[in-house]
C-alpha cells in the first residue's frame, strides 16, 4: 500500500505532459531492452539469425533512455525543481553521447 501512495504522490506533484512523456520513453526503453535479450538469446543458440540488428535496438534504447533524462531536465527547468539537476543533465549528456556513437557505429 506504501508504494501505490507513493506512486500517486508523485503522480500529484509532476506536470502531466511530462509525466506522459517520461512515462512513455521509461516503457519505449524497456521494450527495446527486452527485445535486445531476446533477439540476443536467439542469436546464441543458432547461427541463423543476424547479429545486426540488436545494434539498431541498443542505439534506440539508448536514445530512448536520453530522452527520458532530457524530459527531466526540461521538466525541472519549466517547473524550478533544482534538486538533483546537474546530475540528470550529466546523465543526458553522457547517454545521449553514448547514442551517438553508437549510430556511428551503424554506418561503419
Amino acid at each position: 500500500m506504501k508504494l501505490i501512495c507513493k506512486i500517486q504522490e508523485r503522480f500529484r506533484k509532476r506536470n502531466k505532459i511530462f509525466l506522459a512523456l517520461d512515462i512513455f520513453l521509461t516503457l519505449l526503453t524497456l521494450y527495446f531492452a527486452i527485445r535486445v535479450l531476446f533477439i540476443s538469446n536467439q542469436a546464441l543458440v543458432s547461427a541463423k539469425h543476424s547479429t545486426d540488428f540488436p545494434n539498431v535496438l541498443i542505439f534506440a534504447m539508448t536514445l530512448s533512455l536520453g530522452l527520458t533524462y532530457v524530459v527531466r531536465v526540461v521538466e525541472m527547468l519549466v517547473t524550478g525543481k533544482r534538486k538533483y539537476f546537474i546530475l540528470h543533465l550529466i546523465v543526458a549528456i553522457i547517454v545521449l553521447g553514448v547514442s551517438a556513437i553508437e549510430l556511428r557505429w551503424l554506418f561503419i
